[in-house]
């Protein structure tokens, strides 16, 4: 029997999944919700639920947020009374009384809760090292347009000429001013040393159609650096849509054996 997923939100990510979804023999779909009806239109409207309350009430083996912040902190405990859930937007951890709230659910209804590393590469080595990591630094490159500049008034994207500096300080403040530009800043933050002590930068650079993430981590004698690079539309990349089904396949589908995760 296919493992099934519901998807909260249904804009590139959670288009791209129900694809590759419907195109699979190993994950179905649950159901999918998006406040927009306009964008379910062209889909299969029996896998389709026109209320939030009806999507929290249908069990499936996952949800996948792939809406924005406002909907974990909505939605997400809500979801978590009944389901696991895979939170794509991860800036919304940021936030304390969110991240208290979720983890409070898991506890009391034995759910969990997953964060996928998305666009990263090595969070695994963060995770296992962040008890000698002393210094951690995010930095994301990505041309303006790019850029959601929704929650900050302190720049307009078309007066961007040449390679700025939009941000530079604590991930906890990134997440608050640029939340679906550094969802890949939350994801180090909560996988080495905390929002706090992260330091994030975000980068528009108008000569340069990729979007770059670049982590450095220190401690001790250890170095740890990793850079990414990938095409990107709106503010999601590529290489993010592959990464984040291949991580709902590994949830989904662990099989009996050797497994490395």
């Amino acid at each position: 029997m296919r493992t099934r997923i519901g998807l909260l939100g249904f804009g590139r990510i959670g288009s791209y999944i129900y694809e590759r979804a419907r195109a699979s023999n190993e994950i179905g779909i649950g159901f999918v919700y998006d406040p927009d009806r306009g964008k379910t239109k062209s889909i299969d409207q029996s896998l389709v639920v026109d209320s939030e309350k009806k999507a929290f009430s249908m069990k499936v083996d996952m949800v996948v947020e792939a809406a924005d912040h406002q909907a974990v902190r909505n939605s997400g405990p809500n979801v978590l009374k009944l389901n696991d859930l895979l939170v794509l937007s991860a800036t919304a951890l940021a936030d304390e009384e969110v991240y208290s709230r979720l983890a409070k659910t898991c506890e009391a209804n034995g759910t969990r809760v997953y964060i996928p590393h998305g666009a990263l590469l090595g969070m695994d080595g963060l995770y296992d090292a962040r008890e000698t990591i002393e210094e951690v630094t995010v930095t994301t490159t990505k041309h303006p347009r790019n850029i959601d500049f929704s929650f900050t008034t302190k720049f307009k994207p078309e007066n961007i000429r040449d390679e700025t500096v939009l941000y530079e300080g604590t991930a906890r403040e990134a997440c608050k001013m640029f939340p679906r530009n550094v969802n890949a800043h939350a994801v180090v933050a909560l996988s080495g040393i905390g929002f706090d002590r992260t330091r994030s930068v975000l980068v528009a650079n108008p000569h340069s159609d990729d979007a770059v993430q670049h982590i450095i981590a220190k401690g001790g004698s250890t170095v740890l650096e990793i850079k990414r690079s990938s095409a990107i539309q709106g503010v999601t990349g590529d290489y993010t849509l592959a990464s984040v089904y291949g991580s709902i396949k590994r949830i989904l589908n662990r099989p009996y054996g050797i497994n490395i995760m």
